[in-house]
């Protein structure tokens, strides 16, 4: 493997998020053996002209342990729509028709948003989130606990208040309860059961 390549992240000096949300892409490739090398600076000469179209918010790319082929590229966008075009664009479209034959079989894209984005620890440098039932189960712990403490400790304090501004108020604390208090702690205690290869389960 290339030294050059290990865990390479590269964005731009000015990358805001835009008003629909940011989206991550994670791109799996697997790539011929006797071509890894060729593959490897063609990444090394395109990352930094990719960071330069408008809305990409940076690219990640992660190697291959000893012996595997698997390259996973994750590519950060301010919006789906900055995502979209940058699909069209010309020296995109150009770099992965000089690749194309550099690969064993085709690349395995994921768009990653919304819900995954709670099962993202920080400083985890490569994301890949877990099967979409494991966060279900963990969502809905995540729902009962927040709903059944809220009821009990802050609804008393919403006694006399209109029905629509006591649904607002108590939804608005339950989001903010699972997006940074909730979620990032069930996703801390349980990251060894989210993560687990199949392997691991049978």
């Amino acid at each position: 493997m290339s030294s050059d390549v290990q865990d390479r992240k590269v964005i731009p000096e000015a990358a805001p998020a835009g008003p629909g949300g940011a989206l991550s892409i994670i791109i799996r490739r697997v790539v011929r053996a006797d071509r890894r090398s060729q593959f490897e600076a063609a990444v090394r000469a395109f990352s930094p002209v990719s960071v330069t179209f408008p809305g990409h918010l940076g690219v990640h790319v992660v190697p291959p342990p000893a012996g595997g082929r698997e390259y996973v590229v994750i590519l950060s966008f301010a919006s789906e729509r900055a995502w979209r075009e940058f699909q069209r664009w010309g020296p995109y479209e150009s770099w992965i028709r000089q690749v194309r034959p550099l690969l064993a079989d085709d690349p395995a894209i994921e768009e990653v948003t919304g819900l995954e984005t709670w099962f993202r620890l920080p400083g985890e440098p490569a994301f890949v989130p877990p099967p979409r039932w494991k966060m279900a189960v963990v969502t809905w712990v995540g729902v009962c606990l927040t709903v059944g403490t809220l009821n009990a400790v802050v609804r008393p304090w919403m006694d006399g208040w209109p029905w629509w501004a006591s649904l607002l108020g108590l939804n608005a604390v339950v989001v903010a309860a699972l997006t940074w208090i909730v979620m990032p702690a069930l996703s801390r205690w349980f990251r060894g059961w989210l993560h687990l290869s199949p392997i691991e389960e049978d």
